[in-house]
């Protein structure tokens, strides 16, 4: 009986963990098509987030990349002002989530926060506008609004649930 229960305890905690490491993704979604991956992210101050895979030939910014998202994606919006120097996003929208801003609300932080990842390194805060970057095999971007703060950490779904089945196969010897 106690057996049972350390299993049963172990399985409602393994399901909590891994369900509260992701419960801030709602989607991934993949638009496009072509031998070229990559992925963007969506941070919203609800705490969703969503990640759209992107696939394609040839040469791609950071702002086209947005234009096949808002073109392609479920719920996909996409709304920005043009400038002489650029384009400057102010609205985004996957799924139900949208946000809009232009930073003139204090604390000055109600606009999309742009950043930039090659393969499995680490986001930084981009120092150009996304129709500046062109994006290679494997780049990564990611889209924060109302906040500085780095995007979300999303592990793959893949590995969480590789760990909640070895803490529950795992047995014990006598």
């Amino acid at each position: 009986m106690t057996r049972s229960m350390s299993r049963l305890s172990a399985l409602v905690l393994s399901c909590t963990l891994t369900a509260a490491a992701t419960a801030g993704l709602v989607s991934t979604q993949t638009v496009g098509s072509g031998a070229k991956r990559a992925s963007l992210q969506f941070d919203f101050e609800n705490g969703n987030s969503h990640v759209v895979h992107l696939r394609w030939d040839g040469t791609l910014t950071g702002f086209g990349a947005l234009e096949l998202m808002s073109t392609q994606a479920t719920g996909g919006r996409l709304d920005y002002l043009s400038f002489s120097f650029g384009k400057f996003v102010t609205g985004l929208g996957v799924g139900d989530d949208y946000q809009y801003g232009e930073g003139e609300l204090w604390p000055v932080e109600n606009y999309w926060h742009y950043w930039t990842a090659e393969g499995d390194a680490m986001f930084e805060a981009a120092m150009f506008g996304a129709a500046d970057r062109t994006l290679q095999d494997g780049s990564r971007d990611a889209w924060v609004f109302g906040s500085s703060a780095a995007p979300a950490a999303i592990p793959a779904p893949g590995v969480l649930a590789l760990a909640a089945c070895a803490g529950l196969c795992r047995r014990r010897r006598a």
